[in-house]
């Protein structure tokens, strides 16, 4: 008896937990989602660039040869689908009063040219909605991405350097005051660094901000109508560039950080098959964001080593203009101007010290038209982009750390796509 009893115990729990667990794994819906992308691209210059120059910033200028032709200036091609991309949306059960979703999605675009094909983390983050306020923590678009205002392009690079290009770890919170919602976020830096005077082995390529401790801090507001939207935003972040310095008395612990801050605005204007978007970015040491720039250092203590340092503060502007559903045209224009540095730079024999990404273009500025042709979940793209960066070479000015002497490098490509998606 004993035996039968405690069988038909263990059975019932058996199914009692059996259930719960089903019960518990109802609460969760997985939704499967990506493409794959293949691209081929032709270009004429070799650029700066991650993933074999599928994602193409600006064109690389390194100098000419002993005829005065530009080494740089190099005609290649490329079939690729580094691309494509795989994630997953979790929509969970109610928690803390509010409705959760966690995303996770990968892509195998690398994150240098010496790891072109690495599988890497996209987004992994969990969101927290209330009514009228929204939590996200983990890794996603930082807030200078704009949401859903961005340029639509052919490119893989989605219009950068013109555009902010961003993924990072944050904390942000959201608050909708009618038309509006206004945002706040804490952000810590990934794959898209603050550049750092260090080398070294136990060097990484976040340690800069990672160093300056605190996160960076951005303030963003949006405003949406039927038709338009219309947002603006600040941040402001820390960095450390040294651990330590050198000096002619030897080494020293570094103690000096930079503060650099930053903002941008757009308008979106959509209807029916016309959308317009207009949007500026204005700051300084905006690298992380895949902005041009960076900053120098300032002044030097011969004896320590010990180093101020200077920011760059650089500008841009783009416009888009897409129209059409199933046969779709675009045209994108870019513009980005170095405005030099906030306070002089130190002459280092002649020389200056310097970080960031290609602080020496004094201008850049980028043209493309393309057709797609889009039908269900399959999209077809040909597109001619033209982009060229005046590099400074002579006559660098300690003033304002520009330069008199500038040579332009200009790259010509023509890209083709085809985009499944599920």
């Amino acid at each position: 008896m004993l035996k039968r009893i405690t069988g038909a115990l263990l059975v019932s729990l058996l199914a009692i937990t059996t259930q719960a667990q089903q019960a518990s794994l109802n609460d969760f819906k997985l939704n499967f989602y990506g493409f794959v992308r293949t691209d081929f691209y032709l270009d004429t210059y070799k650029g700066n660039d991650v993933a074999h120059e599928n994602f193409y910033l600006v064109p690389l200028y390194t100098g000419v040869d002993a005829n005065g032709e530009d080494l740089n200036e190099q005609t290649s091609a490329n079939l690729t689908a580094l691309a494509s991309r795989l994630g997953v949306k979790v929509s969970g059960p109610d928690l803390l009063g509010a409705k959760t979703v966690a995303d996770l999605e990968f892509d195998y675009g690398g994150i240098s040219k010496s790891e072109p094909t690495l599988f890497r983390i996209r987004h992994a983050y969990v969101a927290f909605s209330w009514e009228k306020s929204k939590l996200t923590v983990g890794q996603t678009w930082h807030p200078f991405w704009g949401g859903g205002v961005y340029p639509q392009v052919g490119a893989f690079n989605t219009g950068a350097p013109f555009q902010a290009f961003n993924r990072s770890p944050q904390v942000r919170f959201d608050y909708k005051l009618g038309q509006v919602t206004v945002g706040a976020a804490a952000v810590y830096e990934n794959q898209f660094t603050s550049r750092s005077f260090d080398t070294g082995v136990y060097t990484t390529a976040n340690q800069a901000q990672r160093n300056g401790v605190m996160p960076e801090l951005t303030l963003v507001a949006e405003y949406k109508s039927t038709d338009w939207t219309l947002g603006a935003g600040v941040e402001m972040k820390r960095i450390k560039p040294r651990m330590s310095t050198t000096g002619t008395a030897g080494i020293y612990k570094a103690d000096e950080y930079l503060i650099s801050k930053g903002s941008m605005a757009y308008v979106k204007y959509q209807h029916e098959k016309l959308k317009v978007t207009v949007k500026s970015f204005y700051g300084q040491n905006m690298t992380h964001l895949t902005l041009l720039g960076g900053y120098a250092v300032a002044s030097k203590d011969e004896q320590t080593g010990a180093e101020t340092y200077t920011n760059y503060n650089n500008c841009t502007g783009l416009f888009n203009l897409i129209y059409g559903m199933k046969w779709q045209v675009g045209c994108f224009a870019g513009y980005g101007k170095n405005l030099g540095t906030t306070d002089a730079v130190y002459n280092n024999g002649g020389s200056a010290l310097v970080a960031g990404l290609l602080p020496n273009i004094q201008d850049v500025a980028r043209g493309s038209v393309h057709l797609a042709y889009n039908i269900l979940k399959l999209r077809f793209v040909a597109e001619c982009e033209v982009t060229s960066a005046n590099y400074g070479t002579e006559g660098f000015d300690f003033s304002d750390g520009t330069y008199a002497t500038t040579h332009r490098a200009t790259n010509k490509r023509v890209s083709l796509s085809m985009v499944y998606a599920f």
